[in-house]
């Protein structure tokens, strides 16, 4: 009869080989366009060795941010150490390589839990994904209010339609203080979930919502926006690199609306390159008819920014707790 312990370890290796096979798998998608050559690629990164170095460590900068974002959640139930917030992290990284739309990172980091509920642990995570794709929507809709410039056919359309970019703007205005508001004061949902009579057995988990004031969920929404920062400048300084010749404006108006785009695709995690592939050759193609420039700055901050990460978080999937005495 097999312990606990050997099915726990029978688990970690599973996940081990998951996730180096779907990696593995990813990193031989053809992106739309087979023009790029991962030796010119890896030729351009060692002249500017420095700029890689820069982008890497964004990428570090970009995970403690939400390392810290987790540890300052996760507090309601369990104090944890910025380490080992950062183990959760990568952990949880690693596990989301092979699940869809990334959601096996909720259970890659709760399982570095000692003591807290993992269920209120997996719902403390959403809200913090919450706040992630909130800032992605915001930035995004505002960038797709700008991005018809770029569209001579959706132009006309407007146009035909009589519609108003003030008018426009105004709703994407309005639609994104409600969806703000109604993040910052998510308690409210604890009080509705109670008064559903299925639901109200739940309460312990219903709870969840009530933990944190106005204050500290602005604070939850500040670290998303450091996040969001970070990785769109990433972004533009690796299309500097390969020569995609872009004002940043516009770099910034179409990284947004790339990065709305993606989010609110399903994907399944071997196809996610393919996908971020074709949606920046389509946008930034408007710009720039440099397409291996544009597949290569995708390519690599896929690299950088999830697969090495990934890699990382192997070494660290070892440390979960699947099971407690």
């Amino acid at each position: 009869m097999l312990t606990r312990k050997t099915i726990g370890f029978i688990i970690k290796i599973g996940i081990v080989a998951l996730a180096l096979f779907f990696l593995y798998q990813q990193l031989n998608v053809k992106s739309g366009v087979e023009k790029y050559s991962v030796g010119d690629i890896i030729t351009k990164l060692k002249d500017n060795y420095i700029i890689v170095i820069v982008v890497s460590f964004m990428m570090l900068l970009n995970w403690f941010l939400e390392a810290l974002k987790w540890r300052f959640l996760i507090a309601k139930i369990e104090n944890v150490s910025v380490i080992r917030s950062l183990r959760a992290i990568f952990s949880g990284i690693t596990v989301s390589a092979f699940t869809p739309n990334r959601i096996g990172e909720y259970g890659g980091r709760v399982f570095c839990l000692e003591k807290a509920d993992r269920i209120q642990a997996v719902l403390i995570t959403v809200i913090g994904s919450m706040a992630q794709l909130l800032t992605t929507i915001v930035f995004g809709s505002i960038g797709l209010l700008f991005l018809p410039d770029y569209l001579s056919d959706f132009s006309l359309f407007f146009d035909k339609m009589s519609f108003s970019y003030p008018f426009l703007a105004f709703i994407i205005f309005l639609l994104n203080v409600i969806l703000v508001l109604l993040f910052l004061n998510v308690s409210v949902l604890t009080n509705v979930l109670t008064n559903i009579s299925f639901l109200k057995k739940f309460e312990k988990y219903n709870g969840v919502f009530s933990f944190y004031s106005f204050e500290e969920l602005f604070k939850v929404l500040a670290y998303s926006v450091l996040r969001y920062v970070v990785f769109t400048t990433q972004f533009f300084i690796l299309l500097q690199l390969f020569e995609v010749q872009i004002l940043y404006t516009d770099a910034i108006i179409l990284i947004t609306s790339m990065l709305f785009i993606v989010s609110v695709i399903p994907t399944i995690s071997i196809t996610e390159i393919g996908v971020r592939g074709s949606v920046a050759l389509f946008l930034f193609g408007l710009v720039s008819t440099n397409t291996v420039g544009i597949l290569s700055a995708t390519f690599v901050l896929w690299v950088i920014n999830l697969l090495i990460p990934s890699l990382i978080g192997i070494v660290f999937i070892f440390t979960l707790k699947f099971f407690r005495k």
